[in-house]
């Protein structure tokens, strides 16, 4: 007689979204703007269809996108709900150079893409076989928007961890 063995269910995957719990001031707020709802304060506070205070209404978030298009230094490509073809669910973004601090709003401000349910996601990555002088707004920059250490395996956090305790940033 063979043993029994107990049916498990395998774990069910599943993809929860990991936020990164940075905290950027983008504008002072008046107390007429307070609102409990920050996505109602600053639908008073900025243009629609904006999550920056923008320099000039016509600067939108796309038009920073293709500053960073036309000057080579991203691939971008946005990926839409197939049940919505308005809403952009994710988007990939492929760093190619990186450009001079005048072009730093550009950078920033095309991170700011939203879509109206506020669940979009980037996934950023390098161009492979390339190498990239990164100037240090770049490396500031690259702390607030970049991924954070939680999405990588424990394994490879443990890692990272020793890494950091043992890396002499001078």
């Amino acid at each position: 007689m063979l043993p029994q063995l107990s049916q498990q269910n395998p774990p069910k995957s599943t993809n929860n979204y990991i936020s990164k719990n940075n905290f950027l001031t983008v504008l002072q707020m008046e107390p007429e703007f307070w609102d409990k709802n920050p996505f109602k304060a600053t639908a008073k506070a900025f243009p629609q269809g904006f999550h920056f205070r923008p320099f000039a209404i016509n600067k939108t978030r796309t038009f920073y996108e293709f500053i960073l298009i036309d000057t080579n230094s991203v691939s971008i490509k946005h990926f839409k709900d197939p049940n919505d073809p308005n809403l952009n669910t994710h988007s990939t973004i492929q760093i190619l150079k990186v450009l001079q601090p005048q072009n730093f709003d550009a950078w920033t401000n095309l991170f700011w893409h939203q879509n109206n349910k506020f669940k979009h996601s980037w996934l950023i990555y390098f161009k492979t076989n390339t190498i990239y002088n990164f100037p240090n707004w770049f490396l500031q920059w690259w702390n607030f928007f970049g991924p954070t250490s939680k999405i990588y395996p424990e394994q490879v956090q443990q890692g990272f961890a020793q890494f950091k305790k043992m890396f002499n940033s001078q």
